[in-house]
């Protein structure tokens, strides 16, 4: 029973976790499509602005900084991606897998959606929503695999043996 649990658990993490890539992709393409990014936008475009002009960026070059940022979203989208893919791959290849890429795939999703909560914080309304939405998604796929999983981290230390019977130590 408990088997089929943690098989559930990490499955429901890694649906999760694709969720979570393709609306990191789709935010990017969206992004993308559009002819100033974000910057056309009502209250994102007002946050980027004032992030630019906060660093000193001149103003010629905050249409890069903008497809910066879309670039950004989408590798988030794209390495959540490959963590999955990876998985995958390693369940196939050598029946079992190691999480931790996926976990540091979740982490950097999780900064990401802080750092695009920032004009949700500003502003409030539909853009604080969007970020808590994906915050709470990487709590829950992390929470599912460190179930599935069965422990937080591997302890790697050997086991301790107890000297044969009649050693003594060397002084």
């Amino acid at each position: 029973m408990w088997r089929v649990l943690r098989y559930l658990s990490r499955l429901s993490a890694y649906l999760i976790g694709l969720f979570l890539a393709l609306v990191w992709a789709v935010a990017a393409l969206d992004t993308l499509m559009r002819p100033l990014f974000d910057l056309g936008r009502a209250d994102v475009g007002d946050t980027i602005i004032a992030l630019a002009s906060t660093v000193a960026l001149p103003s010629q070059h905050m249409l890069q900084f903008a497809h910066l940022l879309a670039g950004l979203k989408f590798m988030v989208g794209a390495f959540l991606l490959l963590a999955l893919i990876g998985a995958v791959v390693d369940k196939l290849r050598f029946g079992s897998i190691d999480d931790a890429m996926f976990d540091v795939a979740l982490f950097i999703a999780a900064i990401a959606s802080v750092a695009g909560a920032i004009p949700g914080f500003a502003h409030g309304g539909q853009l604080l929503q969007a970020s808590i939405g994906e915050l709470i998604l990487c709590v829950a796929a992390s929470g599912f695999a460190i179930y599935g999983r069965g422990y937080l981290v591997r302890d790697e230390r050997p086991r301790p043996v107890r000297p044969p019977f009649g050693y003594a130590p060397l002084n």
